[in-house]
């Protein structure tokens, strides 16, 4: 049993775990008898941030999430702060992180990460319709339950059209997933999300992410000047379209992408028509993850686009 006893009006049950920015707790609804997930801010966090940013933001997470209705993302119930702790309080999802799934396993073949993709795809063409941008789309941010069903979470830096929180010159984000115009300073729109979503799938195909480095200004480099090894170098399973879709997912200017996610769907769906490289690819050995000063499924918030 927690030490924590209620939240608001709910009974906490247990602790599910601990982020950075706080704890996340199982309680019970005892309006409806419903079991959720309660995402709290610790005082002390909040306290570092003196603008009220993180406090903004979090609100706003809970805000964003109550707009959206959709079987691949997890859904939001509450929002309320209890003294100096914030919290929202959200659907309870059975399973475990992507990014965890793929450090068990090194990387999924293609007909699983083809399955993964066309769900948050799908997720994301119904955030992005109602003007919600996510910006922080990556492997620790998608919860994986049985039969590899995904749900989205954590839109705690998303961004609707009528949000002026975020200005030009302030970047907000995972590096290794981050778009060039994102790690610019740039204020970004719905291809930002596609980005990521590319750099998710080379990831669960290779075990790898397309752009690495051990700072920030490592992987802003690797971002803006070079080009990842094609899939079909690597992978002996993936059919050999699913270059050009990464290609395509990963332009440096964001009018050479997909422009929304069904585009990018559609053409996932027509690579796996094709037949994998006669070259058969290489047997990849999966290493280890790459080395970062910063940890790599943190998101940054770095203001005029200095580190």
């Amino acid at each position: 049993m927690s030490a924590v006893q209620r939240i608001g009006h709910y009974a906490i049950l247990r602790e599910l775990g601990e982020g950075a920015m706080g704890v996340v707790y199982e309680g019970v609804d005892p309006a409806s008898g419903r079991h959720v997930a309660i995402k709290t801010v610790l005082a002390s966090q909040l306290a570092e941030q003196g603008d009220g940013s993180a406090l903004t933001r979090f609100r706003r997470e809970a805000e964003t999430g109550q707009q959206l209705h959709h079987p691949n993302i997890v859904a939001v119930y509450d929002f309320g702060q209890s003294g100096p702790q914030a919290y929202i309080v959200m659907e309870l999802v059975q399973g475990q992180l992507l990014n965890r799934l793929l450090r068990q396993r090194g990387r999924l073949p293609w007909s699983e990460a083809l399955f993964v993709m066309q769900q948050l795809l799908d997720a994301l063409d119904h955030s992005h319709r109602r003007g919600v941008v996510h910006r922080d789309i990556k492997p620790s941010n998608i919860m994986v339950s049985d039969g590899l069903m995904i749900k989205v979470m954590d839109f705690g830096i998303a961004r609707t059209q009528s949000s002026l929180l975020t200005q030009i010159g302030t970047v907000l984000g995972t590096p290794s997933h981050m778009s060039p115009e994102q790690l610019g300073g740039e204020v970004v729109d719905a291809r930002a999300d596609l980005w990521a979503a590319g750099v998710m799938l080379y990831e669960m195909l290779t075990g790898h992410v397309p752009f690495a480095g051990r700072s920030f200004a490592a992987v802003a480099h690797s971002v803006f000047q070079t080009e990842p090894m094609p899939i079909s170098a690597l992978v002996p399973d993936a059919p050999a379209g699913v270059d050009a879709v990464i290609e395509r997912a990963l332009a440096k200017r964001r009018e050479h992408r997909f422009q929304d996610a069904d585009e990018f769907l559609r053409a996932l769906e027509q690579a796996s028509l094709t037949e994998p490289t006669s070259a058969g690819g290489l047997d990849l050995e999966i290493g280890p993850e790459p080395s970062y000063d910063l940890d790599p499924d943190a998101t940054v918030i770095v203001r005029q686009g200095k580190p």
